[in-house]
């Protein structure tokens, strides 16, 4: 087991029942009652049932606070995609790029029935920890890999605050960090390497989940023989502003890399799966902030 992991730490059934009980309601004194808490039971996870599954979570992921339980987590994203996998006839394999702890894969797995198999790959050793125990947990085969997601295969260095049980903004990049002692060394992967160990292209329909921290184009360009052969893919790609700057890197840049192998049209869930129009700059169209974005080939 990596030093970095720690083993996890759970609570009593009763005392979970409350918290759980806490999470998926908004008592008065609830974030009080997080906060106040986060240092002693930050690392503790809270067991939560999807689809009669158990599924873990971290007390110091205020997400799943927020959300009232991670079976709301950001449904208003999240659910067109999984609307739109449900519509496939013919067998889907699911990768969740940049996993964290397999919340998406949990909900992917319990609201599409047509799933055949799914792949969460994450390079954070503490969230790898927790997401390996809730894919045991899965209704559906799961496997998963300790790995970043790029253009190149090999390592890199993976940068994220060790200091919390699960950091969603750790990336990868080729450099040491000169402020920090943290200077974790990840393996790096591409896509067509994980499509063709897993034979990927044998269903009728590859989604992707891309969360990768600046590593979207990337993926995009070490992906292009799987984007040529596959039947059909459908990948829901995350931008962020604050990323996208420490990238130097535009929403366009992205969606040339995917389309440079093959056609794709391109839906914003919040904006109610609104066209993106490629003759225009994306954030002349819509607000800047922080988007899920659907892409699906032709």
């Amino acid at each position: 087991m990596n030093s970095l992991m720690s083993k996890q730490r759970f609570f009593p059934s009763a005392v979970n029942w409350i918290i759980t009980q806490i999470q998926r309601y908004d008592p008065p004194g609830k974030y009080f009652l997080y906060q106040h808490l986060k240092g002693r039971y930050g690392r503790h996870l809270i067991k939560h049932r999807i689809d009669n599954q158990d599924f873990y979570v971290p007390w110091d992921q205020w997400c799943f606070w927020y959300n009232r339980g991670p079976e709301n987590y950001y449904l208003d994203e999240i659910d067109p995609f999984l609307e739109i996998l449900r519509q496939e006839q013919g067998s889907i394999a699911f990768i969740d790029l940049g996993a964290d702890i397999g919340i998406v894969s949990a909900l992917v797995a319990s609201r599409c029935k047509n799933l055949s198999t799914i792949l969460a790959v994450e390079p954070n050793p503490r969230s790898y920890d927790i997401l390996a125990l809730n894919a045991a947990h899965l209704p559906v085969k799961a496997m998963t890999q300790e790995a970043a997601i790029s253009n190149f295969t090999g390592s890199a260095y993976f940068h994220f605050d060790e200091s919390v049980a699960s950091d969603h903004e750790g990336h990868i990049s080729l450099t040491q960090a000169q402020e920090t002692s943290n200077n974790y060394q990840t393996k790096v992967t591409t896509f067509d390497t994980l499509s063709k160990d897993l034979a990927l292209t044998s269903h009728d329909c590859i989604a992707i989940k891309l969360d990768v921290e600046g590593q979207e184009k990337a993926f995009f360009e070490g992906a292009s023989e799987t984007i040529k052969s596959a039947s059909k893919m459908i990948v829901l790609v995350e931008l962020h502003p604050d990323v996208l700057k420490r990238e130097n890197m535009t929403p366009e840049e992205i969606f040339e890399a995917a389309e440079k192998q093959r056609n794709f049209k391109w839906l914003v869930p919040l904006e109610g799966n609104q066209p993106v129009d490629r003759k225009t700059p994306f954030y002349d169209q819509f607000k800047h902030q922080q988007y899920d974005v659907i892409g699906i080939t032709d």
